[in-house]
């Protein structure tokens, strides 16, 4: 049998718009609000910056020359318009632009707590969105927030919030019209560092009203009261080793695409916590510049790549990755039952990780080919 188009039965829209829908599956590209050239330059509106709680020290050229590697170098790409700060207008409105032009519908924002340095450039961005949703209404963009757990980690010199205090933020804050919801329901992707589903379901439910928002587990779905789950960029099992060995992803010429399989079988055989997948596609993926990537004991002088290469034996990793939503995707429309869980939404990731040069911004290296790749590969998935 083919099933019928019942992914056409979720909606996703801007948190103003109801009345108009995303053409699915849409694209989305995983947004790093990370960098800056001079940390006291592009100061916050005195209404925004009231917001904070505890006003974060931005530091200069953040993520360029971080710190934390003491100031050596950490990207082996540059973007196409040089080195920026995410909080330049003319920067933001180049992203937003580009995006737009290569069939993405939004950014899924990384956010680390509101009294992170990343929620100081989120304030930015969003002022930027909404210039251009209002400049440009034939083409409107969306976002919603990543929460990375790391929110609750007094690292960076931040002085973090519970998470129901972050939460009750968002939702008085940063939550605008061009948020992204599920008929009426803001999602929240969540980038864990252990198991905290069932607490943020029971914050979510405090916050937002009980299953007022979506939770977007990581990896296989965790049967929590997560509403569905995503695959973040990842080689296949069989080639980890345990992290503190050498090597911990022993294949570089691996691109995850059994991961990528493993995920939407976990969807489907978790039905009843999981209504929708969220895919993952990634160009690659090289975080060996990266100081906090090799291993500090001086007995244990080794690194801990985490490489995926963008040519492997098997092909182009990025096209691989879409390779396994076209083939899911043709099961879906025929009824299978091993594709059940509709997947409306992928996530690029990353959008802009220099430093693990997971990007798909347009680089002097690559200009914007791989976005085009992106675009043309969501245009046979929305044909089929």
């Amino acid at each position: 049998m083919v099933r019928s188009d019942s992914m056409n039965d979720l909606r996703f829209h801007p948190r103003a718009h109801q009345d108009q829908p995303l053409a699915l599956p849409a694209m989305l590209g995983h947004f790093l609000p990370w960098y800056t050239l001079k940390g006291d330059a592009y100061p916050l509106s005195a209404e925004d910056a009231a917001l904070i709680p505890v006003y974060p020290e931005i530091e200069d050229m953040r993520h360029w020359n971080d710190a934390r590697s003491g100031y050596h170098r950490t990207h082996l790409q540059m973007p196409e318009c040089g080195c920026y700060d995410s909080r330049d207008p003319e920067v933001i409105e180049w992203q937003i632009r580009t995006a737009v032009l290569h069939g993405i519908s939004g950014f899924i924002v990384n956010w680390y707590g509101a009294n992170s340095v990343e929620n100081v450039l989120t304030l930015h961005w969003l002022r930027g969105l909404e210039k251009w949703n209002h400049e440009h209404p034939e083409s409107p963009f969306c976002y919603c927030l990543s929460f990375d757990t790391q929110a609750q980690w007094p690292s960076e010199g931040k002085v973090p919030q519970t998470l129901e205090e972050d939460f009750v933020y968002i939702r008085d804050h940063l939550i605008r019209d061009a948020y992204l919801c599920r008929d009426g329901r803001p999602l929240f992707p969540v980038f864990p560092y252990g198991d905290q589903c069932r607490e943020l379901r029971e914050v979510f439910d405090r916050v937002f009203g009980e299953q007022g928002a979506d939770l977007i587990w990581s990896g296989a779905p965790a049967g929590k009261g997560e509403d569905a789950c995503y695959a973040w960029v990842r080689p296949d099992s069989e080639t980890m080793n345990a992290p503190d060995e050498a090597y911990f992803w022993s294949d570089p010429d691996n691109a995850g695409l059994q991961f990528l399989q493993e995920v939407l079988q976990a969807a489907n055989e978790d039905t009843s916590n999981c209504a929708y997948a969220m895919h993952g596609v990634w160009p690659e993926f090289n975080n060996s510049l990266v100081a906090w990537a090799w291993q500090e004991d001086p007995n244990k002088p080794t690194i801990r790549p985490s490489i995926i290469c963008r040519e492997t034996r098997g092909g182009n990793t990025l096209e691989q990755c879409w390779k396994v939503l076209e083939n899911y995707q043709r099961d879906y429309r025929a009824g299978k039952a091993s594709a059940a869980v509709p997947v409306p939404l992928i996530q690029l990731v990353t959008w802009n990780d220099y430093a693990e040069t997971s990007v798909l911004e347009p680089t002097r290296e690559h200009g914007n080919r791989d976005l085009l790749r992106c675009a043309e590969a969501l245009q046979r998935l929305r044909s089929l």
